[in-house]
């Protein structure tokens, strides 16, 4: 791929290890050398803060070592299920959108990554902690977030935490307050934080979480769970495409043990007079291998520990972790999540049930979608998803926050990253996932458009103002504050003007969402 020179960040350069000490021993990291002595990032990778986890367990501290741990390489990536439903985006599209190059796996994944300015001054800095996304099934942390860390003077922490059957085993074996271990995993990183950040210049009172997809739903069962938790690991939170308390994304109720079973049954489990011994011993490759095979997945589950019920019902009272929160979504999110070959008539019999709408509305809803043009059964599918999942509930939640005076911004991402990727993949538009993409590709080795690297700037200053002052929040206006309706900023294309930054009316943007209202109230009822 051909550099455009006239938009690269200035190319990154490998030099000395620098070495921290914290709980569990020394810590050998390397330096990134940022141009000419433009910035030093010195990075600490694949740094364990649990150690290898028992399989369907809560996760432990390491045990301390006595030599310099080697942390110059990222660790490996927790096992990824990238076998999906047939009405969902196909296996191999996610694999090259998300997990590219393809990382080793393993059991022993759970690790940390920190990026940390280089600096000879006793100042600690501002923590944003990266929770990454992935539908609760794949995704991982080995991305070098050095940049976002120099040019924003912050400390960056990723970490990842497991995911499907071995993050939440849905077994009856396992009380149902211990199964939701991908959760634990991230609130015991969090503790990680807490105790070493200092050592790295950080502020441990200053820490931000930060969660895209999966990992956004993830920020908002911890803003509800830690409510009556003091004190916070974090004091501001940011939500990329995701939430778990409006629309269908709200917090399920306990599994049925189906998928459990189902599994167990693939694997030759299901009779045996130790179930869960026997998956406990069964290699982890055939247990993804299985779940693939026959799309079985796992995810979080109500516990009232780490996912509390009736969650619209907690933001409408208030009972909620009082923190500033930054939301956003992308324009057509709903293009990398639908199959691209998919029946509409079989599409909306799953995703808009008769048990949720009339077959009459359901028609409605699907004639003002042709009515902006759309004609194919993957257009309007992925529109309605974009809305009906995404962007609309997104609109509820942070309404909701604004309503309780609580510091809450809003953006719409609608940049086009598709020149990152071969041009047959030109149908995907703006989607899920692509702010992401965008503020963590390296613009030394990557063509930006102009528009990009306008948008990749200012989002990511954004969120630099936002983590470093989260009451002043990120550039500009507040939901709900005197701007209203002009409280929300679309970061790309306004209509066909190709733009980077402009301030937007939230009605204009959310008018479609007035179609799903009475679908919303049944599902609250159901999660309630």
């Amino acid at each position: 791929m051909r550099v455009n020179q006239s938009l690269l960040l200035p190319l990154i350069v490998v030099s000395a290890q620098p070495t921290v000490t914290i709980s569990s021993g020394a810590v050998r990291g390397i330096s990134t050398n940022i141009g000419d002595g433009v910035a030093t990032v010195n990075k600490f990778l694949g740094i364990p803060y649990a150690t290898t986890p028992a399989r369907f367990s809560r996760p432990e501290s390491p045990e301390p070592w006595t030599e310099p741990l080697d942390a110059t390489e990222f660790g490996p990536a927790c096992y990824q299920n990238f076998g999906l439903n047939e009405l969902g985006p196909r296996p191999e599209l996610l694999q090259t959108l998300f997990n590219t190059p393809k990382p080793p796996e393993s059991e022993d994944c759970l690790r940390i990554n920190v990026f940390a300015p280089d600096s000879t001054s006793n100042a600690t800095r501002a923590v944003l902690v990266f929770i990454h996304g992935g539908g609760y099934q794949i995704g991982h942390a080995r991305i070098d977030l050095s940049p976002f860390a120099a040019y924003e003077d912050i400390i960056v922490v990723s970490l990842q935490y497991r995911t499907n059957v071995f993050g939440f085993p849905s077994s009856p074996d396992v009380p149902i307050p211990e199964r939701n271990l991908g959760l634990y995993d991230q609130r015991f990183a969090f503790e990680w934080i807490q105790q070493n950040i200092e050592a790295f210049g950080g502020d441990p009172t200053k820490v931000t979480i930060w969660g895209q997809s999966a990992g956004a739903l993830s920020v908002d069962q911890h803003l509800k769970a830690y409510a009556t938790e003091l004190p916070l690991p974090f004091r501001a939170a940011i939500m990329s495409s995701g939430q778990t308390s409006f629309g269908l994304l709200a917090s399920p109720p306990p599994s049925d043990g189906k998928e459990w079973s189902a599994l167990a049954s693939a694997v030759g489990c299901a009779n045996s007079t130790g179930g869960m011994d026997c998956m406990k011993k069964i290699p982890s490759e055939d247990l993804v291998e299985a779940m693939s095979k026959h799309s079985i997945s796992f995810g979080p589950e109500l516990d009232y520990v780490t996912v509390w019920g009736s969650p619209a019902e907690l933001w409408r009272s208030g009972r909620v972790t009082r923190v500033p929160i930054l939301t956003g979504t992308v324009a057509e999110q709903g293009r990398s999540l639908v199959n691209d070959e998919v029946d509409l008539a079989s599409w909306l019999e799953a995703s808009l049930p008769d048990g949720l709408i009339k077959e009459e509305d359901r028609e409605v809803i699907v004639s003002v979608y042709r009515s902006t043009g759309l004609t194919t059964d993957f257009d309007i599918a992925s529109a309605i998803t974009t809305d009906f999942l995404w962007l609309c509930p997104q609109s509820i939640l942070s309404s909701t926050v604004a309503s309780h005076k609580i510091p809450s911004w809003r953006y719409y991402f609608n940049t086009s990253i598709l020149n990152f990727f071969p041009e047959e993949y030109a149908w995907l538009g703006k989607f899920h996932g692509s702010e992401a993409i965008l503020l963590f590709t390296d613009p030394s080795n990557t063509t930006y458009t102009p528009q990009s690297y306008a948008v990749y700037e200012y989002l990511r200053g954004a969120i630099g103002r936002f983590v470093k002052e989260p009451n002043a929040g990120p550039g500009w206006p507040a939901v709900g504050s005197q701007y209203a309706p002009l409280d929300l900023v679309v970061l790309g294309d306004v209509g066909n003007v190709q733009t980077a930054v402009t301030p937007f009316n939230t009605t204009i943007l959310d008018e479609r969402c007035g179609l799903y209202k009475d679908i919303y109230s049944k599902l609250e009822a159901m999660s309630g």
